[in-house]
């Protein structure tokens, strides 16, 4: 038997953490760091690095878990997602510890060894594209936390009974 896909058993904020898993994915490729240098006598050379290059294993546990974001929201969406796995938590723990390791990959550079003055080292957009993705993976847990199947807020109070 073939689970069908349906968006109708997703809610708004299952539909932005698979988007955030995408993007996350997405960035591992992207550059995120460079370094240029100014030699006299040759120019100016720079070069950029992606994830997969300038991260020893942190660019891994990326990867799982941005698959895992998307592998959640897709059995949610087949009906196939077992009962006992709680969706919602499920997403915003696995956003909230990405946040945190690219927060980290931010403040501190990658590198081995003292860097010369002469090279500058810059963090490139692929490390902030990473970030969103991660904060839409644990903003869309969160938000999926107070939403219904159809995507509607859920009250935060009860209401008062109807006379």
């Amino acid at each position: 038997m073939v689970a069908r896909m349906d968006r109708s058993r997703l809610t708004t904020g299952e539909i932005i953490a698979a988007a955030g898993g995408i993007v996350l994915l997405i960035s591992l490729f992207l550059p995120w760091y460079g370094a240029s240098a100014d030699i006299p006598g040759f120019g100016s050379l720079s070069n950029d690095a992606s994830a997969w290059q300038a991260l020893g294993f942190i660019d891994i546990l990326l990867f799982l878990i941005a698959l895992a974001a998307i592998a959640v929201v897709a059995a949610r969406a087949a009906g196939v997602l077992p009962a006992d796995i709680p969706a919602p938590v499920t997403l915003l723990g696995l956003g909230g510890l990405a946040a945190l390791l690219v927060l980290f990959r931010i403040v501190d550079i990658p590198v081995e060894g003292d860097v010369p003055d002469e090279i500058d080292l810059s963090r490139k957009v692929g490390i902030f594209i990473a970030l969103i993705g991660a904060a839409a993976v644990t903003y869309g847990g969160w938000r999926t936390n107070t939403e219904t199947p159809t995507g509607r807020m859920t009250p935060a109070t009860d209401a008062p009974p109807a006379a």
